[in-house]
């Protein structure tokens, strides 16, 4: 008998310790599941939408914007030493592969092979009925992938020649369809170029890229298009590039006075990543310091390598560093809830074990023991969850890195549930008759309400915060959400004491018994609702700061994508816009109203002594302030037009180079001086300002004594209410005719809404508030469930003295009702002022791609269906938790229980 005793005490009572408390065990489980999951793939999302936003602002830089690229002179350059143009052609595949050997593998791995060229230029003869003032000219260029890089459409593809070439022979040459109809070039016809004595160049084929997208057409948009500049009275200059075949260059370089040999090397976007990305970007500053050299023959010439990538890079860090700090916060919300759950969670399996825990130390055992026998029930419901929650992460988020960090993360998620099952059951020796509260419970929520208060003094004493050079998350910005919510609760939990004592004793003084029981029931439990209350507290103010974050995301992107037209949509012309024109952009259907902007070309402005010609641009503030309705207010030009002193012409000043701001200047050299109110941006409010420093003037102000006049140029365009931008974008771009640019901010931001970035900060605020309320709902159950005896006892007692049920209901809502109130209200307290305290020090203008810091736009819609669908989670709980009580039987309850 005492052998079989002793099994029992030893597996065969924890066996059925697990059977008889499984339900609490699989509710650790459930959270450790739920906690692990969205732990472990956070990091990784994370890196997913920051690697794909780095990829995707290299795709939009083109490889002009992100290529590697050198030339080396061949030929009678006129300095430097003399190279043979044939010895570098056939040396020029082994020299571009040595070069690229001399790039750091992090560079290496993220650029493809070297691709080469040779080419030479030459003037050519127009065609027939050419304007005598007009020039035209050929580049012949060499490249060994043609065929792979183009088709043919028309003709057949260039014969190579034999050297060495007699004047005036004639070479076969290839070129795109486009660019021979802007040279008047028609297939089979032969041109003179000025190469040597003279050579003819005969069209026999038409090309065109197989795609466009290809570094080797992207990176010289002159290969496939051709160019063309109107030089006025100069004339106009037509160019475009001929392939003849690649064996013909030795041939053809021998003739050649200077040829140029083209090695570039196109850099892959989709082998990016962005924890690679500092490596890479250390490997480029060292490769441009220190250019490799290639030898042709005794000559030794280094390569000096250009390459626009580090500005899509800047870019990127610039979108990238707040978003990952963004991520982080909405990450924190529902892990705060979590940790909420867990802990009550923790508590109901405490709760419900206190007296076969009491037994077991009665009969000898150990408090180390029954810890012990507490933490491995909780591992072995929380490792599995947590192993399949890193299991899930991994399968949702596949081929992402990092892997190290969710499997800590998972390693923490499972030891987080057998950790707070000790600490909630305190102290297990038999002699202590109930738990106490520390005595350094006050310290801490000290601590607590200080740490808050210094991390909101010194967020909002910093200021705007531009982006770092890493990026690292802000660590101050991602707590000070975490820290005010706890602070909030602990103070909340301190103060409504209070008001519940008055109503206590307003309704003892009162005749109605349902309001006393609660009110008085409420008061005296206030000690028990410390984490549901946390927990609402914190998902409220996290939803709602969600909340914040999209809707200031989606106004900084329509707000800042209006600032950089300068209106809803702009039409500048090549040169200037006739009074036919004008008027035609006004009928445009779907037009609300227009601004018209006069170019007035170099205009005088003198600032502290300093004269300086900039480009002058003409406007009137009452036509900008009708435009520019929907633009931000820090974006506007026509308040800074005309807040300006009296007697003073406005002006707003862009691109001048002075160490103090500049609020006054004049115009000078033209007519009579203007004294100009200057407002200085750091920023170009408008498309059509194409100069590095400018000036726009109130011309209603403008003396004509001043002799500064405009011819209209740009005009600014605000569409109705309904309007169909595109077409409006199509009627501007036709009347504006060839050569016009037309700026369109809805495009613009649609654009923006289509980065992995953007796209990705949507999704994981709206998962944030899904998971937080869920994580609430949770919270709230789990209270019920905890106080479900006494719940039940209370309900017995009341039906047997004679309550009807409405009575009944009443009485049980002030169970939730306070916690309710109270969370609801501190919650949306703290959730509205999260987004100030919080969203202020970031700078968001790189990631909304505003000139100007977003306002902070709080949606009254959102946050009322928020608060909305809190308060009904909470009400349909409190309905199951009535709903379970009535089913007792208020005779067996009581007769169990003794009356309670």
């Amino acid at each position: 008998m005492t052998g079989r005793v002793s099994r029992l005490s030893d597996a065969g009572l924890a066996v059925r310790s697990l059977r008889a408390f499984r339900g609490g065990l699989l509710l650790l489980a459930v959270v450790a599941l739920i906690t692990s999951t969205a732990l472990c793939a956070w990091p990784r999302i994370a890196s997913s939408l920051l690697t794909a936003e780095l990829r995707h602002e290299l795709a939009q830089a083109g490889a002009g914007g992100r290529d590697f690229s050198t030339a080396i002179q061949a030929g009678n350059t006129g300095f430097g030493p003399v190279l043979d143009p044939v010895a570098v052609w056939r040396a020029l595949p082994a020299t571009a592969a040595a070069a690229r050997e001399r790039m750091k593998p992090p560079l290496r791995a993220v650029t493809a092979p070297g691709d080469v060229a040779a080419r030479a230029g030459a003037q050519v003869t127009p065609p027939a009925g050419a304007a005598s003032n007009s020039r035209y000219s050929a580049t012949i260029e060499a490249y060994r992938g043609l065929r792979t890089a183009a088709r043919l459409v028309d003709g057949s593809w260039p014969a190579p020649v034999a050297g060495p070439l007699a004047a005036d022979a004639v070479v076969p040459v290839a070129m795109t369809r486009e660019a021979a109809e802007l040279m008047g070039w028609s297939l089979g016809q032969e041109r003179r170029a000025g190469i040597a004595d003279g050579i003819r160049l005969k069209l026999t084929g038409l090309v065109e890229p197989r795609d466009p997208s290809a570094d080797f057409w992207d990176l010289d948009a002159v290969r496939a298009k051709g160019h063309y500049v109107d030089g006025g009275d100069a004339g106009k200059d037509y160019g475009a590039v001929v392939w003849p075949d690649a064996a013909s260059w030795p041939v053809l370089a021998a003739r050649a006075d200077e040829t140029a040999a083209l090695i570039w090397y196109p850099v892959l976007p989709d082998r990016f990543t962005v924890e690679g990305l500092p490596a890479v970007r250390a490997a480029v500053g060292g490769y441009l310091a220190s250019p490799p050299v290639a030898t042709v023959g005794p000559v030794s010439v280094p390569l000096t390598f250009a390459t626009s990538l580090q500005r899509p890079l800047d870019g990127f860090q610039v979108r990238a560093q707040p978003a990952n700090t963004l991520f982080a916060i909405l990450a924190a919300g529902p892990l705060v809830v979590a940790l909420t759950v867990l802990a009550l969670g923790a508590r109901l399996v405490v709760t419900r074990r206190r007296d076969a825990l009491t037994l077991m130390a009665a009969r000898g055992a150990s408090p180390s023991r029954l810890r012990r026998s507490l933490a491995l029930d909780a591992a072995l419901a929380s490792v599995p969850a947590a192993a399949l929650g890193l299991g899930i992460a991994l399968l949702v988020t596949p081929g992402a890195v990092p892997v190290a960090l969710p499997v800590a993360l998972a390693v923490l998620c499972a030891a987080l549930p057998p950790l707070a099952l000790v600490l909630a059951a305190g102290s297990l020796t038999p002699s202590v008759a109930a738990p106490r509260r520390p005595r350094w419970a006050w310290v801490a929520e000290v601590v607590v309400v200080g740490l808050a208060v210094l991390s909101v003094v010194l967020l909002s004493r910093r200021g705007l915060e531009p982006a770092g050079t890493g990026l690292q998350v802000d660590p101050l910005a991602a707590l000070t959400p975490v820290l005010v919510a706890l602070a909030a609760c602990v103070l909340v939990l301190r103060v409504t004491v209070f008001p519940l004592g008055w109503l206590a004793g307003a309704f003892r003084r009162g005749r109605g018994a349902v309001a006393l029981l609660g009110a008085s029931g409420a008061r005296g439990s206030h000690a028990g609702v410390l984490w549901p209350v946390f927990a609402l507290i914190a998902g409220v103010s996290i939803a709602l700061f969600s909340v914040s974050v999209l809707a200031t995301e989606r106004s900084g992107l329509d707000g800042g994508a209006r600032a950089r037209v300068g209106a809803d949509l702009s039409v500048t012309a090549a040169a200037t816009l006739s009074d036919a024109q004008l008027r035609a952009i006004e009928r445009i259907p779907g037009i609300a109203g227009t601004a018209t902007v006069e170019f007035a070309g170099g205009v005088g402005v003198s600032v502290s002594g300093r004269t300086q010609f900039v480009s002058g641009y003409l406007v009137d503030p009452k036509q900008l302030a009708a435009v520019q309705r929907d633009v931000p207010a820090s974006a506007r030009m026509s308040a800074a037009l005309t807040d300006v002193i009296p007697g003073r012409t406005g002006a707003i000043l862009g691109g001048w180079d002075s160490r103090i701001p500049v609020t006054s200047a004049l115009i000078v050299g033209q007519g009579t001086n203007v004294h100009l109110g200057v407002t200085e941006l750091d920023f170009t409010p408008g498309l059509y300002l194409r100069d590095a420093t400018w000036v726009i003037i109130d011309r209603t102000t403008l003396p004509a004594s001043s002799e500064v006049t405009g011819a209209p140029q740009t005009v600014l365009v605000s569409l109705a209410p309904g309007a169909d931008a595109s077409r409006v974008h199509a009627e501007l771009a036709r009347i504006g005719g060839q050569g016009a640019t037309v700026g369109d901010a809805v495009a613009e931001r649609a654009a923006l809404r289509a980065s992995p970035l953007v796209a990705g900060t949507e999704t994981v605020a709206l998962l944030s508030i899904l998971l937080t309320v869920l994580l609430c709902v949770g919270a709230l159950l789990l209270t019920l469930v905890m106080n479900t005896a006494a719940r039940i006892r209370l309900v017995a007692t009341l039906r047997t003295i004679g309550f009807s049920s409405r009575q009944t209901a009443g009485v049980l809502a002030w169970e939730l009702g306070p916690v309710l109130v109270v969370g609801l209200v501190a919650g949306a307290a703290v959730g509205l002022a999260l987004p100030a305290v919080v969203l202020g020090p970031l700078d968001l203008r790189g990631f909304t791609g505003s000139p100007v810091q977003p306002e902070i736009v709080r949606d009254p819609v959102l946050i009322v269906a928020a608060l909305a669908g809190f308060a009904a989670v909470a009400a349909v709980a409190t309905l199951v938790a009535l709903a379970g009580a009535r089913r007792a039987s208020p005779a067996a309850v009581l007769r169990t229980t003794g009356g309670g």
